[in-house]
C-alpha cells in the first residue's frame, strides 16, 4: 500500500506521534553538506525518494518517549529517518523526540539572489538583506507570515523583498512537496530487520557496525538503553565511548571474532546479556588501569581504539581482570607499542583478527609483544630520527604526554599545579606550548615554507604548561624565560638545560638535543612497564664499545658516591639526591626485590649500592642539579659539554643494547664521548684510563 503526503501533513503526523522510530535504527548521521543538498532538491522539486513505514499493532521497542495515541496501529519508519529528521528540525527549529546521533544545525540560510543554500557565516551574511534563515522562515509560516511583517522593514528592504516574492513563494512551497509513503504489515520482527537492512544499503550507506547493532537490537530491544546508560557513566570519567565501540565489543565477546560476520545473527538474547555483564566488569577495570597506570586521561588519547578491543578480548579469556600489576604493565607495554607503531592504522580488522587468534592459540601477552617485533621488523624503541619533523598529529604525541605525566611534572610558572589535561578552571587548562615561540622563530624561519613550518611545530619544540603560564610566557625569548624555570621541571619534560641552546641561532641544535632527550625519556617510560623486551645479542664488532661504556658507568657511580658522601653531613643519598630521582630509584629497587626476595635488603642502605640503579641520564641529572653541580664542576667543566657527552654515550649504548644497529654517526660520537670521559680520568682516579679508540 502506498499513499502520498505533503511535508506539512507529515510534520503533523510526527507531532501527533503517528510516526516513530524503531530502536534498532541507527541515529542521525547526515552531515551539513547532505542537509544543504537535500533542501536544494526539495526547493527545486527534484525526486528525493519515498518513505517505508512498518505498520504494526505490536512494535519492537521504540526510540524516545512512547506516547499514547488514538490509533491501534503504530507506524515505525524503516527508511527515511535521515530525511524526516532533517525536515522536522528545519521546519520546527527543534529535533523530533526520536532524535539521536550527530549534531544537526538549524542555521541554514538561503540567498534570494542566487537561490543557493549555505550555512551561516558571520562575515558573509550578517546584515545582508538577501540572506534569510530558512528554519526561521519556514517555522513561522513561510511567505504569508514574512509578507505580513514587511511593514517592520525599511522602504528599501520592503521593495527588495516584494521584488523577490516569486522566489519566496517557491521556498515556502517546500511544505507542499509530496512524498510517497509505502506501508508494510509484517509481524515477524526478524523479517522487518532484514527489510530494513536491505533498503538502507543505498543512500547513506550503513556500515557493518550499524547493521550488527540492528541485529542485536532485534534480539534484545533494551540494549541501546544499556549502551546509553554506560556511555553517560564513562563520559564522566572522560572516556567518550560510542555505540559503535560497544557493538564491536559485544561482537567480540559473543562470536570470538574481530570482524563482523553472519555469526552474530545466531547469538541469542541470553548470550548477548551474558556478554554485556562481562563487558561491564572488564571495561571499568581496564579504564581504571589505563587512567592510573598508563596516564591515559581520556579516550581522546588513543590514536586507535582497536588496542582496547584486543585487551577486552584478552581479559574475557582470563578472570575479567588482570591478575597482578606485572600482567597489567605488560598489557600497557603492548598497547603503547601497538599505538606507537600504528598496528591498527591500516587493515584494522585484519590485525585485530590476527591478534585475537594469537590469544586464542597462546593466551599470552608475550606472544602479542613478539608479534609486534615481527610487525615492526626491528626493535620497538624510538630513535631521535623518528621524532624529526613529527608534530602533534603524530602517534608519538600521546605517548609523549603520558611519559611527561609519569614524571609528575608541574606547571612552569605555578609549580603547585600538576600537568593534567582535565584540570578544573580556565587558567589551569593544559595547553601545548612552543618552547621557542612561533613569533620568535618567525624572525628566522618562513611559516609558509612546509619544512620550516614542520620544524617550528615539531614535538621537540612542544611542552605542556597551563593556560596561565602560556599567557605569561607568550612570545618571550627562550633565552630570557627558560633560565627562570626550575631546571627540575624542564628535565621532567625532557627539555635541555644548557642555556647556550636557547638562542635563535642554535634552534636546530636545540631540536637535535631535545629529540635525544625525548627519545631517552619515552623509551625509559616504555621499558618501565616491560624492561626485558626482546633483544638480540650485542654484535661482536660493537661489544668492546659496550664494555668501555660499562666501565665508565661503574666509575661514575664510584665518583658520585665519593663526592656526595664527603659533602653530606650524615647521609649523601637522603640529603643530596633530588626527590624525583629517589622516586625512580625506589621503584626500581622495589621491583628488583620482588624478583629476588631472598636477597638482603640492608644492602640498599648504602648510597653506592643505590647508584647501581641509576642510568646515564640520571647520573647527569644528579651531577648537574643545583645543589650538586658545585661538587662536580671542577671535574667536568662545562655543564653543556657534559650533557652532550652523556647524550652521545647514551645513544651509542642504546643503539647497541636495543639491537637497532649503531650508525656511523652514533659510533663516532660515542667514541668521542668515551675519549672525553677517559681524558677526565687524568684528573681523577675514579674514571678508568682505557686504550684510545681507533
Amino acid at each position: 500500500m502506498a499513499i502520498e503526503k505533503k511535508i506539512q501533513d507529515i510534520l503533523s503526523s510526527i507531532d501527533n506521534n503517528e510516526f516513530t522510530i524503531p530502536e534498532f535504527q541507527r541515529g542521525y548521521v547526515w552531515n551539513s553538506t547532505q542537509v544543504k543538498e537535500f533542501f536544494r532538491s526539495l526547493y527545486l522539486g527534484y525526486p528525493s525518494g519515498s518513505f517505508l513505514i512498518w505498520k504494526t499493532k505490536e512494535p519492537s521497542k521504540i526510540r524516545g518517549e512512547q506516547k499514547e495515541t488514538n490509533s491501534i496501529f503504530h507506524q515505525l519508519i524503516l527508511d527515511g529517518q535521515q530525511r524526516l529528521t532533517t525536515i522536522y528540525t528545519i521546519f520546527k527549529g527543534q529535533t523530533p523526540a526520536w532524535y539521536e546521533g550527530v549534531a544537526l544545525r538549524t542555521d541554514l540560510y538561503f540567498d534570494l539572489n542566487t537561490e543557493e543554500f549555505e550555512y551561516f557565516m558571520q562575515r558573509k551574511m550578517s546584515n545582508s538583506t538577501e540572506w534569510i534563515n530558512v528554519s526561521e522562515f519556514l517555522s513561522k509560516g513561510g511567505v504569508n507570515h514574512f509578507i505580513s511583517n514587511l511593514s517592520s522593514f525599511s522602504e528599501e528592504n520592503r521593495n527588495y523583498y516584494l521584488n523577490k516574492i516569486e522566489i519566496l513563494n517557491k521556498l515556502s512551497a517546500i511544505k507542499d512537496y509530496g512524498y510517497y509513503i509505502k506501508e508494510i504489515n509484517i509481524t515477524d520482527l526478524e523479517k522487518v530487520v532484514e527489510i530494513f537492512n536491505l533498503v538502507n544499503k543505498t543512500g547513506t550507506t550503513l556500515n557493518e557496525s550499524d547493521l550488527a547493532l540492528a541485529i542485536i537490537t532485534s534480539n534484545w530491544p533494551e540494549i541501546k538503553d544499556r549502551f546509553r546508560e554506560s556511555i553517560e557513566v564513562y563520559r564522566k570519567y572522560n572516556y567518550d565511548l560510542s555505540f559503535r565501540f560497544l557493538t564491536r565489543c559485544l561482537n567480540i565477546l559473543t562470536t570470538g571474532r574481530g570482524k563482523y560476520t553472519s555469526e552474530i545473527s545466531n547469538v541469542t538474547k541470553e548470550e548477548f546479556e551474558e556478554a554485556w555483564k562481562k563487558l561491564n566488569k572488564i571495561l571499568p577495570h581496564l579504564i581504571n588501569i589505563l587512567r592510573e597506570n598508563a596516564y591515559i586521561d581520556s579516550s581522546d588519547d588513543f590514536s586507535s581504539v582497536y588496542v582496547l578491543y584486543v585487551l577486552v578480548y584478552y581479559l574475557s579469556k582470563r578472570d575479567l581482570k588482570f591478575e597482578n600489576t606485572e600482567e597489567a604493565n605488560k598489557a600497557i607495554y603492548w598497547m603503547f607499542m601497538a599505538l606507537l607503531w600504528g598496528r591498527f592504522s591500516g587493515s584494522s580488522e585484519s590485525f585485530l583478527e590476527k591478534d585475537m587468534n594469537i590469544l586464542k592459540e597462546k593466551d599470552s601477552l608475550d606472544d602479542l609483544i613478539h608479534e609486534m617485533y615481527l610487525y615492526r621488523g626491528t626493535n620497538l624503541y624510538l630513535r631521535p630520527e623518528d621524532l624529526a619533523m613529527q608534530g602533534v598529529r603524530s602517534r608519538i604525541y600521546n605517548i609523549f604526554y603520558a611519559s611527561v605525566r609519569a614524571q609528575s611534572a608541574k606547571d612552569w610558572t605555578n609549580p603547585a599545579l600538576s600537568l593534567y589535561s582535565k584540570s578544573i578552571g580556565y587558567n589551569n587548562k593544559l595547553q601545548r606550548h612552543h618552547i621557542f615561540p612561533k613569533a620568535f622563530l618567525y624572525k628566522k624561519y618562513n611559516g609558509n615554507n612546509s619544512i620550516h613550518k614542520a620544524m617550528i611545530n615539531e614535538i621537540a619544540n612542544i611542552a605542556f604548561i597551563t593556560q596561565e603560564s602560556n599567557m605569561d610566557i607568550l612570545a618571550k625569548d627562550p633565552g630570557e624565560y627558560l633560565p627562570e624555570i626550575d631546571a627540575t621541571q624542564l628535565r621532567k619534560q625532557f627539555v635541555p638545560t644548557d642555556e647556550k641552546l636557547y638562542t635563535l641561532g642554535t634552534y636546530e641544535q636545540f631540536l637535535e638535543v631535545r629529540r635525544e632527550l625525548l627519545c631517552k625519556g619515552i623509551n625509559e617510560f616504555l621499558t618501565s612497564y616491560f624492561p626485558n623486551g626482546e633483544q638480540s645479542g650485542i654484535p661482536s664488532d660493537l661489544k668492546h664499545y659496550d664494555e668501555k661504556i660499562e666501565q665508565i658507568e661503574l666509575s661514575l657511580r664510584d665518583l658520585i658516591a665519593e663526592k656526595l658522601d664527603n659533602a653530606a653531613e650524615l647521609d649523601g643519598y637522603q640529603e643530596l639526591v633530588p626527590q624525583h630521582l629517589k622516586d625512580k630509584v625506589e621503584a626500581k629497587i622495589k621491583s628488583w626485590i620482588s624478583k629476588n626476595p631472598g636477597e638482603d635488603k640492608s644492602q640498599f642502605l648504602e648510597l653506592r649500592r643505590r647508584l647501581d640503579f641509576f642510568d646515564l641520564q640520571e647520573y647527569f641529572d644528579l651531577i648537574s642539579s643545583k645543589g650538586n653541580w658545585s661538587l662536580f664542576e671542577e671535574t667536568f667543566g662545562s655543564k653543556g659539554t657534559l650533557q652532550t657527552r652523556f647524550s652521545q654515550l647514551g645513544e651509542l649504548r642504546n643503539s647497541i643494547r636495543h639491537s637497532r644497529g649503531a650508525t656511523d654517526i652514533a659510533i663516532k660520537d660515542g667514541e668521542a664521548a668515551i675519549s672525553w670521559f677517559n681524558s677526565i680520568s687524568r684528573s681523577t682516579s675514579n674514571l678508568p684510563i682505557s686504550e684510545e679508540t681507533e
